[in-house]
């Protein structure tokens, strides 16, 4: 899909949006979404949104969100993987300014 499109597949599915999308796909899907993306997928998913992109994966899922490391002039990958590190399975995170996840709902109470 475009920019600023709304894609929903089921359990496997591959679904790439441009900026702007949304993304919805099943358990052991791949999700991929641009610039400020909102990308949900099930467990076991890998979810990869650009710079200000929201995700949320289920258990085991991998989550990616690509930003601008202007300190050294670079593209940069942050990676977070469900389970580990305290990432909660369903629950929705973006990076920080220092290029960490964070709880959604959390940097709002902040």
């Amino acid at each position: 899909g475009g920019d600023g499109s709304t894609l929903t597949g089921g359990d496997g599915s591959t679904l790439t949006g441009g900026d702007g999308s949304t993304l919805t796909g099943g358990s052991r899907s791949t999700l991929t979404g641009g610039f400020r993306s909102t990308l949900t997928g099930g467990d076991g998913s890998t979810l990869t949104g650009g710079f200000r992109s929201t995700l949320t994966g289920g258990f085991r899922s991998t989550l990616r969100i690509q930003y601008w490391d202007g300190k050294n002039e670079r593209c940069r990958t942050a990676i977070a993987y469900v389970g580990e590190d305290g990432i909660e399975p369903n629950k929705p995170y973006n990076l920080s300014a220092t290029g960490k996840f964070v709880r959604v709902d959390e940097k709002v109470k902040a």
